[in-house]
């Protein structure tokens, strides 16, 4: 009998210690299925790693928690940041797609590229600070994994087509159709993006708007201030003392030197023309009388006649001497409106009877 007891003890312990077993796995599966697990949301989403190692987007069926080793975490992330250049301070800095738990932001960004120069169709130089509103396109996430750099290319991109839509026009349309040149250049990037352009690979993003700001010759700054990374505060290892390392502080970066001050009497100074315009002004202003009708020719003229008049008394009055000019000289000799109104006030002092 004893025997039959210490069996009985023994299955009887087993049994306890499998269903023990059994139990926990239970609980640890229910745990598992229970979450929290990540969700591709209307802010943000993620590349993940199936099976056979190809990459996809982030599925709505799919049981991922944040620290799962399928999640694409894009350790090298410089390519996937894009230049946010601040006219107002000089300063250029990035900002990121991902981030360091290789979530992809879907919010809408607005990238500002270095500036950069244009030449229009009649070969004025003009410098272009564009900016281009975007957000990374869901459907077409896995194509950031793809690309070399896609800071790069999108700047790229945005500067051929802006200089493409200058490039077609003149000066002075130019400054007519500037609202123009924002249409055409946002639907040239985004046809990229959806695949009817005739040349570009899409870049994985849906662009919204391109605007562009720009003045006259080659006016790019000297150098600018670069902004710190984020990414080095995220890789900065700690002292060797054991202290924290210092952040990185901004830095001024040279981009090119800056042009001595010519001799005043060297040849290559530009002088004021007689109207007191530069040589790119008086440029700007032959494109005035380009296709324009003899009417429109002889009033620039006239007005032209005018200026040139007041700049040299203006110059003989600063003399401080006494300056006499007649009728002839100040142009007014000849005026036919202005002997139409001297016969005119002559007549009626002639028809004023005479009083006692």
């Amino acid at each position: 009998m004893g025997e039959v007891s210490a069996v009985s003890t023994g299955l009887l312990v087993s049994v306890l210690v499998a269903l023990l077993v059994i139990g926990g796995a239970v609980v640890a599966l229910i745990y598992r299925s229970r979450g929290p697990f990540l969700l591709s949301g209307d802010d943000e989403t993620y590349l993940v790693r199936n099976p056979e190692g190809r990459i996809q987007a982030l599925a709505s069926d799919m049981k991922i928690k944040f620290d799962d080793p399928r999640i694409v975490q894009f350790q090298h992330r410089q390519h996937l940041r894009f230049p946010v250049y601040d006219a107002r301070f000089n300063s250029l800095a990035h900002d990121h797609l991902v981030t360091d738990t290789g979530a992809i932001s879907l919010r809408i960004h607005t990238t500002t590229p270095f500036p950069f120069t244009a030449v229009t169709n009649d070969g004025h130089v003009v410098t272009v600070t564009s900016s281009v509103s975007f957000s990374v396109n869901r459907d077409r996430v896995t194509d950031l994994a793809r690309l070399g750099d896609f800071g790069d290319q999108f700047e790229r991109r945005i500067r051929s087509a802006f200089s493409g839509a200058i490039g077609r026009r003149k000066d002075e349309q130019l400054r007519e159709n500037h609202h123009e040149i924002e249409r055409e250049v946002t639907e040239e990037l985004a046809s990229m993006e959806a695949g009817s352009g005739d040349l570009g690979v899409p870049l994985g993003v849906s662009v919204f708007e391109a605007r562009f700001s720009y003045r006259d010759g080659s006016t790019l700054p000297s150098d600018v201030m670069m902004a710190p990374s984020p990414m080095a505060f995220s890789n900065e290892s700690p002292a060797p003392d054991g202290t924290e390392s210092i952040t990185t502080a901004p830095q001024r970066l040279a981009l090119a030197q800056t042009a001595e001050p010519a001799d005043p009497g060297s040849r290559g100074t530009e002088t004021p023309g007689a109207m007191q315009f530069l040589g790119t002004e008086l440029d700007k202003l032959l494109d005035q009388f380009r296709d324009r009708t003899p009417e429109q020719v002889a009033a620039l003229l006239s007005l032209m006649e005018m200026q040139t008049r007041q700049n040299i008394v203006s110059m003989l009055a600063k003399s401080g001497g006494l300056v006499v000019f007649s009728a002839k000289e100040l142009g007014l000799e000849g005026n036919a409106a202005l002997t139409e109104k001297l016969h005119a006030m002559a007549s009626g002092l002639e028809d004023t009877p005479e009083t006692d």
